[in-house]
């Protein structure tokens, strides 16, 4: 008896009291609810197993802790109206580094005035100048070419055999350059082979991560005392232009597919200088690029990082012609850095969550269901005994 009686006062706690089965009422509108709850729940459902499968990235944005490190720079430009022989690449930061005539790791491919690369027999690494002294030597065994009065060291029989040997040799005894039409190992080399042609430069750089620039400009470089100073007779004199097409400029390592996840969503980071083209055919136009790079760390589910690089672009250009307040012909990027670092953490859902959300669909959809059921019986059976009362009438 105290068993039974125990029985009965836990049942009193069912929450979910069963009606008879002679007293429930099945009707044609609940089987039409019924169904139609039933599709929409496997649709949620689906889509809540989806997104419990999908990782995504959620950014946060932190001050950058400053500390140095290397910048990859990667970058593919094309000069359609400058012979290689004129272009150089000098870096510069405000940490005092400056890089002349920057050749590791950088290329240049000769171009015809239809933009095709330009084949020889001979494979010439442009950005070196030791491969073009060694082309020299094969080309002619002995030769000594004339230095044209400069004589830096006091060699009895002193040597120039290449173009920019004589350049060199002007430079450290602190003369102008004579006009390199006159120059034969200029001519020889450059000026009668290569007026109409175009260069392609690509390559990567690796800097500091301080504010500075890396540049395009004509002629060679050289420091004369303090000073740093480019030689740009023959540029001037030959009329070409810095007119441009930037193919690709990147920094850092971009390469996501090889660490996220494959379901993961994210948009990728844009280089905002891809495939853009500036510039005009006036011989005195500088082209400066103002850079702002913000710090990006990618963590990954798999405990794998990606630390890279995002910019944004401003430009200007100045005529030196009309603006004679200092500057030099050619394309500059002006870099600088923002102190915050945006990080992108890849995440998924947890089961907790998920179940949490599979819940609420199926009781949610239930819920309103009955809700919609009930009051379409309601309004059914009104209509019902409404029209029963106007048939007795």
């Amino acid at each position: 008896m105290g068993s039974k009686s125990f029985l009965q006062r836990f049942r009193h706690l069912d929450a979910y009291a069963k009606p008879l089965e002679d007293v429930r009422i099945r009707t044609t509108t609940g089987a039409s609810v019924t169904l139609f709850s039933g599709v929409v729940i496997v649709i949620l459902v689906f889509f809540e197993i989806y997104r419990f499968i999908t990782p995504e990235m959620q950014p946060e944005i932190v001050v950058d802790s400053g500390k140095m490190e290397k910048l990859p720079i990667s970058f593919n430009i094309t000069f359609p109206h400058l012979p290689c022989y004129l272009l150089s690449l000098d870096l510069m930061d405000e940490s005092g580094d400056h890089i002349s005539d920057y050749d590791h790791d950088v290329f240049k491919v000769r171009l015809d005035d239809q933009g095709n690369e330009i084949h020889r027999e001979k494979a010439i690494d442009l950005s070196n100048v030791q491969d073009r002294e060694k082309l020299a030597e094969q080309e002619k065994e002995g030769y000594c070419g004339p230095c044209y009065g400069a004589n830096p060291h006091g060699a009895e029989n002193p040597c120039c055999n290449t173009c920019d040997d004589v350049r060199k040799a002007y430079s450290d005894m602190g003369w102008a350059l004579p006009d390199e039409k006159t120059v034969e190992q200029c001519w020889r080399e450059n000026i009668s082979s290569q007026t109409k042609e175009g260069c392609n430069v690509h390559g990567n750089l690796l800097v500091k991560k301080v504010r500075g620039n890396f540049h395009f400009s004509p002629g060679k470089s050289y420091a004369h005392g303090a000073s740093h100073i480019h030689d740009v007779r023959t540029y001037l004199a030959t009329g070409h232009d810095f007119m441009h097409v930037i193919h690709h400029l990147q920094f850092g390592e971009q390469n996501h597919d090889a660490y996220k996840q494959k379901r993961t969503s994210i948009d990728s980071l844009a280089n905002p200088l891809d495939n853009t083209e500036w510039g005009t055919v006036q011989s005195t136009m500088m082209y400066q690029y103002f850079l702002k790079i913000v710090s990006s760390e990618f963590n990954y589910i798999s405990g794998k990082q990606l630390h890279t690089f995002q910019y944004s672009v401003s430009r200007q250009e100045r005529d030196l012609k009309q603006q004679g307040s200092g500057g030099l012909p050619g394309v500059f990027f002006v870099m600088d850095f923002s102190p915050m670092l945006v990080i992108y953490n890849e995440t998924r859902p947890t089961f907790a969550s998920f179940l949490t959300g599979v819940c609420a669909i199926v009781g949610g959809i239930f819920t309103v269901a009955s809700l919609v059921d009930g009051a379409l019986y309601r309004a059914e059976h009104s209509s019902r005994q409404k029209g029963m009362g106007g048939k007795s009438m």
